[in-house]
């Protein structure tokens, strides 16, 4: 019987450790997702400006990377995670 509650023990820490993984995944998706919508978003700006000159709105690139690496900080901070 000793083994038997051993190997309980072991499904339970295995299945709390599946679940960090997956709540981890999520926010790793989550960043992601936020990265693609922030890039889309500059193109799309990007090509509208290209499209009609009278609109010509400059684009610092700069700034979106500075706020990128912002955002990026602030879900690790947030999340407490490290990449």
């Amino acid at each position: 019987m000793d083994e038997l509650e051993k190997l309980n023990e072991e499904v339970i820490e295995l299945r709390f450790q599946l679940r960090d993984s997956k709540d981890k995944e999520m926010i790793y998706l989550d960043i992601l997702n936020t990265l693609q919508e922030s890039l889309i978003d500059l193109f799309d700006r990007e090509e509208e400006n290209n499209r009609f000159l009278d609109m010509d709105e400059p684009i610092d690139y700069r700034e979106c990377l500075v706020n990128l690496k912002k955002n990026l900080d602030e879900y690790k901070r947030v999340y407490k995670i490290s990449f």
